[in-house]
């Protein structure tokens, strides 16, 4: 049974495993059946997938004879194996956690008999964002204990604002840049990014009365 905690605790548990050998896949660009878009609708998008493997064992044999043995995962049919998942195009929709859980499956497929510490996953949704660079899912789970964290994010929100205690700097909006995490999320609220692309916005627009 998994157990869910902050990114900072599952980070500090893997950091003194002593398994620090990593396989890494990054921004692999998908059309998946999943999560929503900014008006909240379920529907296709574009994606990126990001995982990276943590090996159970140092892959010195497979360094030693420069071969791919069990003692590793070769990244680039690692890769393949992700992009295939998600070419039937009939498809039923799924949820972001979800489509998690079926990236996390593609790898132990892929990785067999080769023994895996830890699997982390980034999913981002290019058009998650209405304002900003994409919104997505970062889910981290240690194989042997079941410690996973989960992450909601905002990435790169450009929102105008009144910013700055000079007169001049009141008459302009100016864009402010914001970068949003929600750590120790339940899998259910994983989709809530336009809800709180809005929140930004509400608070970051609302003026504010300085108190006389």
């Amino acid at each position: 049974m998994s157990q869910l905690v902050c990114q900072a605790q599952w980070s500090a548990e893997a950091a003194s495993s002593g398994h620090h050998d990593k396989i890494m896949v990054q921004n692999l660009e998908v059309v998946v059946n999943a999560g929503k878009d900014v008006w909240g609708r379920q529907k296709k998008q574009r994606a990126l997938i990001s995982v990276t493997l943590t090996l159970g064992k140092q892959f010195t044999s497979a360094s030693s004879t420069d071969s791919v043995d069990d003692s590793t995962v070769h990244y680039g049919t690692l890769s393949k194996a992700i992009q295939a998942r998600f070419k039937d195009d009939t498809m039923a929709w799924m949820s972001t956690a979800a489509l998690s859980a079926a990236v996390s499956k593609s790898v132990r497929d892929v990785a067999g008999s080769t023994d895996i510490y830890a699997i982390e996953t980034n999913i981002c949704y290019m058009k998650g964002s209405m304002f900003g660079e994409g919104a997505g899912h970062i889910t981290s789970r240690i194989e042997g204990t079941g410690t996973r964290s989960n992450v909601l994010y905002l990435r790169d929100v450009r929102i105008p604002c009144l910013i700055g205690v000079n007169a001049n700097e009141r008459l302009q909006k100016q864009p402010v840049v914001l970068n949003v995490w929600v750590d120790n999320i339940h899998d259910s609220r994983v989709e809530d990014y336009p809800q709180l692309e809005a929140l930004l916005f509400e608070v970051s627009t609302t003026k504010h009365t300085s108190p006389h």
